[in-house]
Formats: structure tokens, sequence, C-alpha cells
């Protein structure tokens, strides 16, 4: 698994068009994102991380290892605009090798990619925020997406046979 989430984070870096905003923070979340995604589609996540929901939001250390530990990706500290501490990571110039996906993954990456590329990173966060595993669970807890995706779905569903049942009376 560990070489396929490698590929998920070179995909992101490698198709991401706006490369400086790939901070640690936003590269970590997209993955979320994509898990996420996949939760509610396909009931099982593209990563097998264990997402824990702390003061970040949701969060995971491995990813940004597995990075560092990759010759192909550079992790390297900088500075925001703000004059705070990022990490910014970012392909190697000489990487050139294809990036093996499955057709279903690339579809969620792509996915990420565009409801992501044209937000801030204030706005990236908000819709980070308002996913409903955030919504629904207190801070320092694991994330459980499947699981969620399932509440979520019936939520859903519940909601559209409501006002399904509203609009035929």
């Amino acid at each position: 698994m560990e070489t396929k989430i490698s590929n998920f984070i070179k995909y992101l870096l490698k198709n991401y068009p706006y490369k400086s905003e790939l901070s640690a923070s936003r590269l970590t979340k997209m993955l979320y994102l994509a898990d996420w995604k996949s939760a509610i589609e396909d009931s099982k996540q593209l990563t097998d991380a264990e997402w824990h929901f702390n003061h970040y939001g949701p969060y995971v250390d491995d990813f940004i290892k597995m990075a560092k530990d990759d010759s192909d990706i550079k992790v390297y500290s900088t500075q925001t605009m703000f004059g705070g501490h990022k990490q910014q990571v970012e392909l190697r110039s000489d990487f050139n090798r294809d990036i093996e996906l499955e057709k279903n993954e690339k579809k969620i990456l792509d996915f990420v990619i565009e409801s992501t590329k044209s937000k801030n990173y204030e706005d990236f966060i908000k819709l980070v925020y308002s996913t409903y595993p955030v919504v629904s669970s207190s801070k320092y807890n694991d994330l459980d997406l499947v699981q969620m995706a399932q509440e979520y779905r019936e939520l859903s569903e519940k909601s559209s046979n409501k006002a399904l049942h509203r609009t035929s009376r």
C-alpha cells in the first residue's frame, strides 16, 4: 500500500496546477478528501490511513514521512506569506516517470484537484471542515471514513425521501 500511496502523492504533486500551494498540510488534507470521496462512492478508502481529527483537522503523519523517504519527492521548510513556517512538498525536477494508477483512483484524485484548485488555503480548510466526518466528530477522535460514509449515505437517503414525500403531497 505504501507504493500506492506514494503514487497518489506523486500524482497530486504532478497534476495540481499551483505547485507552491502544496504544503504538507494541504497535501495531507487532499488525501483525506480523496479517502472520503472513495468511502462515499466505493465504501472503501483509497489509502489505508487511520485518520485522526486533531487540532489541525483530519491528519495522518505517515504521508509526509513517506514523501520525505521517497527519492522522487522533495520536502523542505519555507515561510508562508504571513511569516509562519510550512513544509513545502514537490516532485524533484528530474522526475519524468509515468505514475501508475487505476482508472477510478485517477478519477477520484482528479475530482479532488478540480474541487480544490480554485480555493485559497482558508476556503480549502473550510471545505475540509465542512465534510461529514469532521462536522459529526469531536476533536481528538479517530475517523472511520467507511463507517461514516455509510451513515452519511443513510442520512442523505432519509433527507431525499422526506423531500420527495413533501413534494408529492
